[in-house]
């Protein structure tokens, strides 16, 4: 018993508490961003500004849905809100339904709704070696030489702000769906932590966890300071414009 509750505990603390809690930090931050962008150039800010991070969003929770086998209803990747009425605030969404019968289908409602915070890290890591390598070798290497400022820097660039503006902040309805699946995910949980406690032990699974989480809570943090230095930067925006 106590080997199956140091085994729990190891895959709430490394597989689920560091990414949630940096996940939460990167999607308050997004959040904030989205606002200051509509304050510094109005309505239409974090549509253009941030469209290509909705886009991606949505896209998170498209590819997620697929993988966990829900049916599509419909999707629109991007949207204008009817500002007309105050009750639409969508830019995006992703309509699916699923069998209430799978216990797999209903756990994966929280991943669904919680896809945009995991898959848009990756992006924005994946981009930036793509695009400016010598960051991404400084990022894991501690190690820069110098960078090119062509237009892969600058597609870059725009590419970060646009996701760090429309990629991460979750709508009411993504976490109404992901606590949908919250007793369902609880329950693999719990029988997967029963089957790693046969077959492995605390110290070998505490090695593999860290492992196999180190390259998403890398991404997390490099979509927090991402976010971050877009937040200081649209704060600044902000007391110019407003002072």
């Amino acid at each position: 018993m106590q080997t199956y509750l140091e085994i729990l505990s190891l895959v709430f603390g490394y597989g689920i508490g560091i990414p949630v809690i940096l996940g939460a930090l990167v999607a308050r931050v997004s959040h904030q961003n989205k606002f200051l962008s509509v304050q510094v150039a109005g309505f239409w800010a974090q549509i253009i500004f941030g469209g290509l991070g909705i886009i991606i969003h949505e896209l998170s929770h498209l590819v997620v849905a697929l993988l966990f086998g829900h049916h599509i209803k419909e999707v629109a990747l991007i949207r204008i809100p009817n500002r007309q009425d105050p009750t639409d605030q969508s830019l995006g969404y992703v309509s699916h339904t699923w069998n209430q019968a799978s216990l797999y289908q209903r756990a994966g409602n929280v991943f669904i709704g919680i896809a945009p915070v995991l898959l848009c890290p990756l992006v924005m890591l994946g981009l930036t070696r793509l695009l400016v390598p010598e960051i991404y070798t400084f990022l894991f290497n501690h190690s820069i030489d110098q960078v090119n400022h062509g237009w892969a820097t600058i597609v870059w660039f725009l590419v970060m702000v646009s996701i760090a503006i429309g990629g991460f902040d979750p709508s009411r309805a993504d976490l109404e769906n992901s606590q949908t699946g919250l007793t369902s995910l609880l329950i693999v949980i719990l029988v997967a932590s029963g089957v790693l406690t046969l077959i492995t032990n605390p110290t070998s699974l505490k090695t593999s966890l860290y492992a196999l989480m180190a390259p998403l809570d890398g991404a997390l943090l490099f979509a927090l300071v991402v976010n971050g230095l877009v937040y200081v930067a649209l704060l600044f925006l902000r007391h110019l414009l407003h002072r």
